[in-house]
């Protein structure tokens, strides 16, 4: 690549921050609903007349899961060192003329050798190449070339130990951006559920909570909905753990001595808060808008409902983070990798949510 003029380091960038994509396992759906999404976004005239997008991954093994490969001239492919080397110089010469959107950029890890990696076909090499997606991703987000990324589904049981010792991308983020309490949300349905306790048993779900910790999720929940979602007040309601949200103590305690306490305490006058509340008919008052968000106790006690409510367009975003991340919540369906089936409406949504979200924060931090 020639030298850029010496104009300063970013001089010549005109552009806003990318949104980045991770392809996820390459063995999985990750880049054939993420090539699928983005046509929906070319074809809806949403996103990139505002702003590049950035898909990171192996274009000769992302190329594997699309209609026909030839689909990859469609991105504008450019090797990794390249782009993270002068992106100034690199996306002034992408920029579309006039009021044009942008065309896909891929960024290409290098690696060529799609023969040893196949749709459906889970291997340690596979969970390798998903890492460095991820770990490029990081080093964008960390040179604050990108604001926000949306994640690809993984395989955690074939990721590296050393690259990836974490239970989720949730916790690998957290790391990242050195946050040590993050709040999982997942999205759908008509529901916001944030999690009180994330990828753990449920044998250790009652001994996991505490005040602190729940009081901490309910205020960076609230303080999501205020800065992410355009919520001036939010109204937050608060699952018990125990059927009937423990009947006063029939059926356990756990609703007296730690959930009233962290409700308490989080409630302030700029933020509604219910609870504990019974599980089994919250969600219902929650879609029906009478909450704008739900906290659960636990993982399945807020997935269930809104992956019943909304299996094929649920969203997992990361709150707390000084970064956008968001995911599709679904994962990664080896059973029908690279047969070109799978639905790509999870995968839009969590794309169009991390550029909303990123653009609302854009806008709060101009103003302040």
């Amino acid at each position: 690549m020639s030298e850029p003029e010496e104009t300063g380091e970013y001089d010549t960038l005109e552009a806003p921050a990318p949104l980045v994509i991770t392809a996820g396992d390459p063995a999985g759906i990750g880049s054939e609903v993420a090539h699928k999404a983005i046509k929906k976004i070319q074809r809806k005239k949403e996103i990139l007349h505002d702003r590049p997008i950035v898909v990171v991954g192996d274009a000769h093994l992302y190329a594997l899961h699309l209609e026909k490969p030839s689909a990859m001239h469609t991105y504008n492919i450019v090797p990794v060192d390249d782009f993270m080397e002068d992106l100034g110089y690199l996306l002034s010469h992408l920029m579309p003329e006039d009021d044009k959107p942008w065309r896909p950029i891929f960024v290409d890890c290098g690696f060529k050798d799609q023969d040893s990696i196949q749709p459906g076909k889970p291997t340690e090499l596979a969970g390798e190449r998903a890492a460095t997606y991820l770990a490029c991703a990081i080093e964008m987000l960390a040179e604050e070339i990108s604001d926000a990324v949306c994640t690809g589904p993984i395989c955690k049981d074939t990721m590296p130990k050393e690259a990836f010792p974490f239970p989720g991308q949730t916790e690998f983020f957290a790391q990242a951006c050195d946050v040590k309490q993050p709040v999982m949300m997942l999205i759908g349905g008509g529901l916001r559920v944030s999690l009180a306790t994330i990828h753990v048993p449920l044998a250790k779900v009652p001994r996991l909570l505490n005040r602190k910790d729940l009081r901490h999720t309910i205020e960076v929940t609230a303080q999501a909905l205020r800065d992410d979602f355009g919520i001036a007040k939010p109204r937050i309601a608060v699952c018990g753990l125990n059927p009937h949200a423990g009947e006063n103590g029939r059926f356990g305690n756990e609703e007296r001595k730690v959930i009233e306490p962290a409700i308490r305490a989080a409630r302030s006058k700029d933020v509604e808060i219910e609870g504990p509340l019974s599980a089994d008919s919250v969600f219902a008052f929650a879609r029906e808008g009478r909450y704008d968000a739900v906290v659960a106790m636990y993982h399945d006690q807020g997935l269930i409902p809104v992956k019943t409510l909304g299996f094929f367009e649920g969203v997992n975003t990361t709150l707390g983070l000084p970064i956008v991340r968001t995911s599709p919540d679904h994962g990664t369906a080896f059973d029908i990798a690279g047969k070109y089936m799978a639905n790509e409406h999870a995968m839009h949504a969590a794309i169009l949510m991390a550029h909303e979200v990123s653009c609302r924060r854009e806008e709060t931090y101009a103003r302040a």
